[in-house]
C-alpha cells in the first residue's frame, strides 16, 4: 500500500498512520506496525515533507546515528529535521580523532565487562562529524538538526536548544563563544553546584562559572547541513567523565587531527531555578520539539503529534508538509542503507584505521620537546618507547632498556622489525609481552640489568598496556 493510499484510508485521526482506539488496537496493530516500519524511507524522502521530526527507541549509538546519516543524505534538500536519541554508555570520538589520544580505552573495557547490555564495540564508536570527544548515557540527550546549508549558522540550533532549556528552568542557559551550550553561574550558585561538576582535563583558566552542559559537532555537504549536539541532562556519571575522556597516553603522544578542548561540565538538572515541576527527560525533549517548530514555523500539527508520539513501538504521524515518528531497530532491519551504514560504523578500518598519524614517546623527540612524566621506578631508568602510526599501522617502533650503545641498537632494531605494519588496535597483551620478552633478553647478560628478566617483561607490559588500552 502506498502511503498516499495510507493517508486516504486513515484521513479520519487528527494524527495519520498512527490511531490505537481501544477496541480496534489488537486488530489494527500488526496491520499499522508493518507499514510505519515500512513506510519510513518512503515518508523521510517524500518530496513534500519539508518539516520532519524524530525520537529513536533505540539506545545503541551504531543504531541511531545511522539513521542520522540516513536523514542527512535522503531528507529533501529544503527540508528540516530534527531528531533526537539517548544512548548507553559510550564514547563517541570525532571523524578526525585519535582513540588512543581522545578515550582511556581500558576504561571502556572494564565497563564492558561489568554491564550486560553493552559490549566494547557499543563504548567505543567514532562518528562521520566532526568535532571532539564526548562520553553518553542515559542522562545525556544528543539532538540533531539537519537543514539547508544556505540556511545553517553554528549558534543557530544551540541556541534553540538553550531556549528550550530557559523554559524548563535552565534560566542561565546560553551559547558561549564556542558554540557550547553553558550554564552561566554566579559564586553562590557556583558554590551549590560543585557536588555535580565533572571536569575534563579542565585548562587551568578555567572557572566553575560557566558550566559546559552541551557541545557540537557538524557536518556539512554540498546543500545540506548537520549540527548535531550532546546535553548533559541528569547523567549519573557526571564526576566520572575524566575516568573515560582522560588518555594516559597523553603526556606522550603528538598527533595530528582535532584535540578535544577540555572543559567544567555540569547537569542541567543540577541548575533549574525556580522550576514548578521536577526534571523530565521528556519535558527537556518537548520543549526542545516546540522551539524547533517555532524556529522553523513547522506549524502546530507536526508538533502536536510529535509530542504524542508512542515510545513503545515504531510509528509515524503525516500531514501534508511533514512527518512526525519513533524510529529503531526496526528500520534497522527494514533500510538495507542504514544497515550498511553501521556495519560500516562498527568495522575496525572505521574505528580506528581512520584514526590520523601521530607519534609516541617517552622521551622528548625534536619533533615533539615537551618534558615527559619519569617512567615507573620498576622500569629500567634508560628505557625508551617510540611508535609511530598513521591509520591505525604501526609505521616505526623501538623499544629499548639498555644503556649500551651496541644493546641498544640491538634492541631497537628487533622490536622495529616485530612492529612495523602491525596494526596497533590488534595488540594485545599477549603479543605486547612476547615483544618485552624478546627485548629485554637480549639485555639479559648485561650487567646493567639486576632485576630478573621476567619482572622488567612484566612492567614493560604492564606500561605499555596501561597506555594503549589493552
Amino acid at each position: 500500500m502506498s502511503i498516499a493510499a495510507s493517508m486516504l484510508l486513515l484521513r479520519h485521526s487528527s494524527c495519520l498512520l498512527s490511531v490505537r482506539s481501544a477496541s480496534s488496537r489488537l486488530a489494527a496493530t500488526r496491520t499499522l506496525t508493518s507499514l510505519a516500519s515500512s513506510a519510513f524511507a518512503e515518508l523521510v524522502s517524500r518530496s513534500s515533507a519539508k518539516h520532519q521530526i524524530y525520537q529513536s527507541l533505540s539506545s545503541d549509538p551504531f543504531v541511531n546515528l545511522s539513521i542520522e546519516q540516513y536523514l542527512l543524505q535522503k531528507a529533501p534538500e529544503d527540508s528540516n529535521v530534527l531528531f533526537l536519541y539517548v544512548n548507553r554508555p559510550c564514547v563517541v570520538v570525532g571523524r578526525n580523532q585519535n582513540p588512543w589520544l581522545e578515550t582511556n580505552l581500558k576504561a571502556l573495557q572494564k565497563i564492558s565487562d561489568t554491564t550486560e547490555s553493552s559490549t566494547r564495540n557499543v563504548l567505543y564508536v567514532r562518528r562521520h562529524s566532526g568535532g571532539g570527544a564526548v562520553f553518553h548515557d542515559e542522562g545525556n540527550l544528543n539532538y540533531s538538526v539537519i537543514c539547508p546549508r544556505d540556511v545553517f549558522t553554528r549558534d543557530r540550533h544551540a541556541e534553540m536548544v538553550a531556549r528550550a532549556l530557559q523554559r524548563i528552568g535552565a534560566v542561565n542557559a546560553m551559547v558561549n563563544e564556542r558554540h557550547d551550550i553553558v550554564l552561566t553561574q554566579q559564586p553562590r550558585e557556583s558554590a551549590r553546584q560543585k557536588h555535580a561538576t565533572g571536569i575534563e582535563d579542565p585548562p587551568e583558566e578555567s572557572t566553575p562559572q560557566a558550566l559546559k552542559v552541551s557541545g557540537s559537532a557538524f557536518k556539512l555537504t554540498r546543500n545540506r547541513a548537520l549540527h548535531h549536539g550532546t546535553c548533559l541532562l541528569d547523567s549519573p556519571n557526571i564526576n566520572n567523565l575524566g575516568a573515560f575522556l582522560r588518555s594516559p597516553a597523553r603526556p606522550y603522544i603528538l598527533a595530528k587531527g582535532v584535540s578535544s578542548v577540555r572543559s567544567p561540565v555540569g547537569n542541567v538538572s543540577a541548575g533549574l531555578v525556580d522550576s514548578a515541576e521536577p526534571f523530565s527527560m521528556q519535558r527537556t525533549i518537548v520543549s526542545i520539539m516546540d522551539e524547533f517548530a517555532r524556529l522553523y514555523k513547522t506549524g502546530d500539527e507536526v508538533r502536536d503529534c510529535a509530542n504524542r508520539l508512542n515510545m513503545n513501538e515504531s510509528e509515524f504521524s503525516a500531514g501534508d508538509n511533514w512527518v512526525a515518528g519513533t524510529v529503531g531497530e526496526v528500520q534497522l532491519q527494514q533500510v538495507p542503507e542504514i544497515q550498511n551504514t553501521l556495519q560500516m560504523m562498527k568495522s575496525t578500518d572505521f574505528k580506528f584505521l581512520q584514526t590520523p598519524e601521530f607519534t609516541f614517546s617517552t622521551f622528548p623527540t625534536e619533533d615533539d620537546p615537551r618534558p615527559r612524566p619519569p617512567l615507573p621506578s620498576s622500569l629500567p631508568p634508560s628505557t625508551k618507547i617510540f611508535i609511530r602510526a598513521k591509520k591505525g599501522i604501526i609505521l616505526e617502533a623501538t623499544i629499548s632498556t639498555s644503556t649500551d650503545a651496541y644493546t641498544m641498537q640491538k634492541q631497537e632494531r628487533h622490536s622495529a622489525a616485530s612492529l612495523t605494519n602491525k596494526p596497533l588496535h590488534e595488540m594485545d597483551e599477549q603479543s605486547w609481552r612476547t615483544i618485552a620478552d624478546s627485548v629485554v633478553a637480549i639485555a639479559s647478560d648485561s650487567p646493567e640489568q639486576q632485576r630478573p628478566a621476567d619482572e622488567v617483561v612484566d612492567d614493560l607490559t604492564a606500561f605499555i598496556c596501561e597506555k594503549f588500552g589493552v
